[in-house]
């Protein structure tokens, strides 16, 4: 009885939450009801971004979903563990029934380096991210711009990840040798 009061009590304080982020930014964010987004996320619209949840996503504490300008779409059933960020310059898309391990970042964009210009004012370069349906990404992983993960991919914790990935593959990231080899219709790859 204990938990299912909280449960409630959890699931009142998130739709607060979610409303508050709405009168925010009315015509930038948009939820499909019910979701189990934790008081902890950080949702950020800014520069006339857009940020889309289907149904049913599931956030940890200290998450931040962040766009500047960009769009971020996460499919239905989507889980999103603790201190994980996704920040969107142009686009980010996770797909349907998506987990992501504590930590991941995922990021469309790098900074421009231009010598004749100080750091902070070269800008950016974004390419988009798109990650598949069913997709396991280990805790401590860094997506970076320009990745596209197929459907049904398993990425091994603490790997950084740049690049395409077929559906159904294991990726994973060796510091000492480079593994490439096929496992049943999986295959493994190096990222």
């Amino acid at each position: 009885m204990k938990k299912r009061i909280l449960l409630y009590i959890r699931a009142f304080f998130a739709l607060w939450h979610l409303l508050f982020v709405k009168l925010l930014n009315f015509r930038s964010f948009f939820a499909e009801l019910p979701q189990d987004i934790s008081c902890g996320t950080r949702i950020s619209v800014q520069s006339g971004g857009k940020i889309i949840l289907e149904k049913n996503i599931h956030t940890r504490r200290a998450v931040t979903l962040e766009v500047d300008g960009g769009t971020l779409s996460i499919g239905k059933g989507s889980f999103i563990n603790s201190g994980c960020a996704a920040v969107a310059k142009e686009s980010i898309t996770i797909g349907r029934n998506t987990a992501l391990g504590p930590n991941t970042l995922i990021y469309d964009h790098d900074h421009r380096i231009d010598a004749s210009l100080p750091f902070h004012d070269s800008g950016f370069v974004t390419s988009p991210v798109i990650i598949g349906d069913n997709v396991w990404i280990g805790a401590n992983c860094v997506i970076l711009r320009g990745s596209i993960i197929g459907n049904g991919c398993v990425i091994g914790a603490g790997s950084v990840v740049k690049g395409e990935y077929p559906a159904d593959t294991v990726i994973i990231q060796k510091r000492d040798e480079t593994l490439t080899k096929k496992r049943g219709r999986e295959e493994v790859y190096t990222a």
